[in-house]
């Protein structure tokens, strides 16, 4: 009977996704009320891109955590991370909730998905999630970090958030459809191939 180890769980990997949680709050620190002094926050963003492209990168160089932990802890550290700073953006620099709304869609309407996914066994049984990102979800990131930059900077954003809008929820309807397609081929595979 083979055990994992108990510190099995803090790969290099996973250490730079959990780095986000404290960048988060880092980032309010940095941010201030006005867009004075923009290149302190500015770098705390630079800081989560980098930790989210290095723990991605270096997972699958070696070939851990692909269906494991990091799978699930990558976009939940990214969705807290990017909870901080529209936080951070609202309550310092007063963005109006419409605007910040449009930047996370995507994680608004998935909220939802999710709660009913794991309410419901039948569900749960049939679909798998597919918790890799997706290209369309890479550009509906990039989306959400160049609108928040023109946040932080005190440019016009609503464009960029209607980008983002629009990736994220092509983005979630691409997830759905991922896992449709897992959750048809378990059927098939339990059914056999004579009762297909």
């Amino acid at each position: 009977m083979s055990a994992s180890p108990p510190f099995a769980f803090f790969t290099l990997p996973n250490l730079l996704s959990l780095a986000r949680l404290p960048l988060g709050w880092l980032f309010w620190i940095a941010l201030g009320p006005t867009p004075a002094h923009p290149l302190r926050a500015l770098g705390v963003m630079a800081a989560a891109a980098v930790t989210d492209v290095l723990d991605g990168t270096l997972a699958r160089r070696r070939g851990i955590d692909v269906a494991g932990a990091g799978a699930w802890l990558d976009p939940t550290c990214d969705k807290l991370f990017i909870a901080a700073v529209l936080a951070a953006l609202h309550f310092e620099r007063g963005v109006s909730f419409g605007i910040l709304a449009l930047i996370v869609a995507r994680e608004l309407l998935q909220l939802p998905m999710v709660i009913v996914y794991r309410a419901s066994p039948a569900l749960r049984r049939w679909l798998r999630y597919d918790f890799r990102a997706s290209l369309l979800g890479k550009a509906a990131t990039v989306a959400q970090f160049l609108a928040i930059a023109a946040l932080m900077l005190g440019f016009p954003a609503r464009a960029l958030a209607l980008l983002a809008f629009a990736l994220g929820v092509t983005a979630l309807g691409d997830y759905v459809r991922r896992a449709v397609i897992i959750g048809r081929a378990r059927l098939h595979d339990a059914q056999g191939p004579g009762r297909a």
